[in-house]
């Protein structure tokens, strides 16, 4: 199955959650424009209130479904007939609690269901509850799964996906300067790791304290780059996919799975 994937990177303006709505439907209609049959947009983590939002998090959390953002994201999805994933800051309908999150959205215009980021990272504990599941999505395209961020340094995420039957895994990331070598790094690992494709939205520019460098990326089943914004600039990459690529490689060479030995793997849940 072949897909086509677009990934954004862009700089959003903190707390405005107006701005950067009308920022992102811009970006869905250039990129529906120069390509009507893009099946996949992505967007960076936090991307409709930036990431150092302290205790406005609770004033900017959104309940899925319901949410402003998930009303005006769902109409270009249906407009376009294309799926997208966004990162957001949720608040739980039934506990109140907080998530760092993704949302999908399918090309119906309905949000298809959230991922609720596992690994959080530094400040993001004071604001934030952890998720605890690693669910697939189902697409007119095949099997996905998303991570976030920090998720991303953490190979037992990807392999769970992969273990799922997940065909392409998605990152939305707000991955901070001056760690660039790390973030292209674990990027081409967790494609390689699981011969999968990867596809990953990194943001740029500075909110209070912290910069964001970019690098988005679009990665192959053997960890290479078939594209990259690797310059600190707004803008979106593209690229046609065939998803049977990985499962071939699979068969030919890179028989990662058919040589598991789970059995021997138990040292690695032991706390």
């Amino acid at each position: 199955m072949k897909v086509t994937v677009s990934c954004v990177q862009m700089e959003p303006k903190l707390l405005d959650v107006e701005y950067n709505l009308q920022k992102m439907c811009q970006f869905i209609d250039e990129i529906m424009e120069r390509n009507k049959n893009t099946d996949l947009i992505i967007f960076p983590e936090l991307i409709t209130s930036g990431y150092e939002c302290g205790n406005q998090f609770h004033n900017l959390a959104e309940i899925v479904k319901n949410g402003k953002s998930m009303n005006v994201i769902g109409k270009m999805a249906e407009k376009y007939d294309t799926n997208i994933i966004y990162g957001f800051p949720e608040r739980d309908e039934r506990s109140g609690d907080l998530y760092n999150s993704c949302v999908y959205i399918s090309d119906k215009g309905k949000v298809e269901g959230v991922y609720r980021k596992v690994h959080l990272f530094d400040t993001e504990k004071i604001y934030f509850k952890k998720g605890s599941k690693f669910p697939i999505f189902n697409t007119r395209f095949g099997k996905i799964g998303i991570m976030i961020c920090w998720d991303t340094a953490f190979p037992e995420v990807a392999r769970i996906y992969a273990l799922k039957g997940a065909e392409l895994l998605v990152v939305s990331t707000n991955w901070e300067k001056p760690y660039s070598d790390d973030w292209d790094l674990v990027t081409r690992s967790r494609a390689f790791d699981n011969c999968v494709y990867l596809v990953a939205a990194n943001r740029i520019g500075k909110d209070k304290k912290l910069s964001f460098f970019g690098h988005s990326k679009i990665i192959g089943p053997l960890g290479k780059q078939i594209k990259g914004l690797d310059q600190e600039v707004e803008g979106f990459i593209s690229s046609e996919l065939d998803l049977e690529r990985s499962k071939q490689l699979r068969k030919q060479y890179y028989t990662f799975f058919e040589d598991r030995m789970p059995k021997l793997y138990h040292d690695l849940t032991e706390s």
